[in-house]
């Protein structure tokens, strides 16, 4: 516009003017502004492609990846490789530049390894392996390779005598299962998790079955059609026994040596089998309560609506323990499953789970329901209960006792004290860090 003399009088601007010039500056800018935008653009892509071309990899995985790890190129030759590793997809479980995890993995490496094998996922939730609930998956197989079938890092038989090293005596009897003689671990076993005991692949009457018929008898009478749908192992074990028929190894006496009739009224094909006293007076028959070291307690939670107690923690005819106990770990964690995660959160926090009972879920190593009275079902107090197994711990352990008073509490320090083997937090089961945290619960006064 044409600029305005001093004294000169400015023109008058009507609206339809003022429309007509704002138009025109905001169409102007705005062609402006979209020229501007595709310019930086093309800037943006130009420069982005300019730096792939220079960053260009030298050479093609997984090429580039054996150029420094030349070892690991050799297990391609193995009997058995990852169907990953075999197709080169490095990167589909390692980052190539940084990580959190060792081996440069790209997440957690049980995490990383269920993204795969989903099916694991669902067993898990059920019952799960000891040895994945504390462990890597790697700790069992190899990543890449190996000569061992499912990648095992060591022979199947090995391996699973290695944790369960009580088998190892069964594997010298008479008498075995064919599968565990041969070390075919998983041929009835899921080593990862099952929605059966004991991790079973099935029904302990369908696995068993599966191979051979029962051929129950009782003298010369058959009792297949009485027992039929029985748990098997409830007489016979599934793995070895001195006994033909793998009876045992472990059981009540007059069963062992067939002598149904001291428990049992006469048996027959045609009717049901049952016992000459009923409930808990058949087992007190025997097993007087003068005898034992902790009687049994009628009015126990576990067991006082039952016709049975008996039954609930011991196989009357055969088992796996000496003690005639069942599998605790299924039968405690039945109902005490928040136990189970509570130790499982214990598992993933500490370094080192250095109590085999909490390890391995064995309730009965330190509880004993329906035959104590102290709280928890406990086998001795809170200081018995640990001297038990760690002796010299307990000589050179903080003061303890009657006569050591705790301020929080008014009772005796005993080991439960500071340590809790269901919901620690920091090693050694300590309820607190050692090193201050854990003290000042009691000498706050010395702060």
């Amino acid at each position: 516009m044409r600029r305005l003399e001093r004294g000169t009088a400015r023109p008058v601007i009507n609206s339809t003017m003022q429309r007509n010039y704002f138009s025109f500056i905001t169409g102007h800018n705005v062609s402006r502004c979209i020229r501007l935008v595709i310019l930086v653009l093309a800037g943006i892509l130009f420069s982005c492609s300019s730096a792939y071309a220079q960053h260009e990899l030298k050479g093609k995985i997984p090429d580039l990846c054996y150029d420094c790890h030349k070892d690991l190129k050799k297990g391609l030759a193995d009997n058995y490789t990852h169907f990953l590793f075999k197709q080169g997809k490095c990167t589909s479980c390692h980052n190539p530049h940084v990580s959190n995890v060792t081996g440069l993995m790209i997440d957690d490496v049980n995490a990383l390894c269920l993204r795969c094998h989903k099916e694991i996922n669902k067993l898990i939730e059920a019952n799960i392996h000891g040895a994945l609930r504390s462990a890597q998956c790697t700790e069992c197989h190899n990543a890449h390779s190996g000569k061992n079938a499912y990648l095992l890092s060591v022979p199947e038989k090995d391996m699973c005598l290695d944790c369960h090293k009580d088998l190892k005596k069964q594997a010298a009897q008479a008498y075995a299962c064919k599968p565990f003689k041969e070390g075919t671990c998983s041929a009835c076993h899921n080593s990862h998790g099952s929605v059966e005991e004991n991790l079973l692949i099935d029904n302990p009457v369908s696995l068993c079955s599966s191979c051979h018929e029962p051929k129950c008898k009782f003298g010369e009478h058959s009792i297949t059609s009485i027992v039929k749908g029985s748990d098997c192992t409830s007489c016979h074990s599934g793995h070895a026994a001195d006994k033909k028929g793998l009876l045992g190894p472990y059981g009540h006496s007059a069963f062992l040596e067939k002598n149904c009739s001291k428990c049992h009224n006469p048996i027959s094909e045609t009717r049901k089998i049952t016992t000459k006293i009923k409930s808990v007076k058949l087992c007190l028959s025997c097993h007087s309560q003068e005898d034992r070291e902790s009687p049994y307690r009628e009015d126990d939670v576990h067991v006082k609506d039952l016709s049975n107690p008996c039954a609930l923690c011991h196989d009357h005819h055969g088992s796996d323990m000496a003690d005639l106990t069942k599998n605790e770990t299924a039968l405690c964690l039945e109902c005490h499953e928040t136990i189970d995660r509570r130790i499982s959160v214990i598992e993933k926090s500490l370094k080192e789970i250095d109590c085999t009972p909490v390890r391995d879920r064995k309730c009965f190593a330190c509880h004993i329901p329906m035959h104590s009275d102290r709280q928890f079902s406990h086998r001795g107090d809170g200081i018995e209960l640990c001297a038990r197994c760690h002796t010299a711990q307990h000589k050179v352990s903080h003061p303890v006792g009657a006569d050591v008073i705790d301020p929080r509490s008014g009772g005796a320090v005993t080991c439960l004290s500071c340590h809790s083997m269901h919901g620690a937090g920091a090693d050694f089961f300590l309820t607190h860090d050692r090193k201050r945290t854990l003290c000042i619960q009691c000498h706050k006064e010395k702060l």
